[in-house]
């Protein structure tokens, strides 16, 4: 079932690299915007925070990501043919846009300690208003003043986890069973299709006041969207009559972490070399990168050595 969700995320994220600007954004972008929160969640989901050797979990996780995100920003930088940014790309994470993913995944990994005991704390639910005041504040106010945010925090922030706390954190807290309790999967959609609906307000509204990136996954009607997608996933995770079995959503699941690394390098050369691509209308593209993207990882998984296809990033 895992797998199924990653697979569910990694369309997703196709779909919102893709997604046109202006109403496409304010209407498209609500039904998707739990991709990112989606990958955190399960990546806490399944961690666990009693552990007896952390030198060893630290080593494992990040070098797991850390390898394909040098050898990606090494492509992506030799492909924009700025060779001289390769530094200044590697240590921000700006080779291509779904890179800041891989820092915000590490830190998260870094925190696991120190957020595995505050879950269990008495303030608990301090970690729960991480995210939002975060976004008030770097986000919001700068927004609602008309002023630009000063490019240095602009940078630390566009790669810091601060925005994401909550969905990895609640990952950790009901995948540890922190939190035990029960959902009604009635109750959990109704209000799933409520959230939708104050999002696509939202959308309108930072729209309406000139904010071109109106569809961001980082925005407070956003924040509620996904909860509530993590805590329906969570419930069919949970629950055995929920099952869902999907050959083919399970292979994109597998590949989902290729898929998301090589899925932009796919997007801007078919742009460059075939005719007429960009004239192709949403979301038919998305489906068309999503399976060339498939292909290049399922067919590289099968010619290359299982360790080689791991430090690459194509599973």
């Amino acid at each position: 079932m895992v797998q199924i969700f990653r697979a569910l995320a990694i369309i997703a994220v196709v779909m919102i690299h893709t997604t046109p600007l202006g109403s496409w954004q304010v209407l498209c972008r609500p039904f998707i915007n739990f991709s990112v929160a989606s990958f955190l969640f399960l990546s806490g989901y399944l961690t666990k925070i009693e552990n007896d050797n952390w030198h060893t979990f630290y080593k494992k996780r990040i070098i797991r990501v850390l390898i394909p995100y040098i050898i990606w920003t090494i492509l992506y930088t030799l492909v924009s043919r700025h060779l001289g940014r390769l530094p200044q790309n590697l240590l921000t994470a700006k080779a291509a846009g779904p890179m800041y993913y891989i820092f915000v995944y590490i830190q998260f990994v870094l925190l696991t300690p120190f957020l595995g005991r505050l879950a269990k704390s008495k303030y608990h639910l301090l970690g729960y208003f991480v995210a939002p005041v975060s976004v008030l504040v770097f986000k919001y106010y700068w927004l609602l003043t008309g002023n630009n945010l000063n490019s240095y925090i602009s940078l630390i922030w566009s790669d810091a986890c601060l925005g994401w706390f909550t969905f990895y954190y609640l990952g950790l807290a009901l995948g540890n069973r922190i939190i035990k309790k029960q959902y009604s999967l009635k109750v959990l959609l109704m209000s799933y299709i409520v959230s939708i609906l104050l999002q696509i307000a939202e959308g309108y509204w930072w729209l309406s006041i000139g904010e071109t990136n109106c569809g961001t996954q980082i925005k407070l009607s956003s924040f509620l969207t996904s909860s509530l997608f993590l805590l329906i996933t969570y419930t069919i995770l949970i629950d055995g009559r929920y099952g869902i079995k999907n050959r083919y959503l399970r292979i994109i699941g597998d590949y989902s972490f290729g898929i998301y690394l090589c899925h932009i390098m796919v997007k801007n050369l078919l742009r460059c070399f075939v005719p007429y691509f960009q004239s192709i209308p949403y979301p038919i593209n998305s489906v068309i990168i999503l399976l060339i993207s498939l292909c290049c990882c399922y067919f590289g998984d099968k010619i290359c050595s299982d360790k080689l296809s791991r430090w690459i990033g194509l599973k």
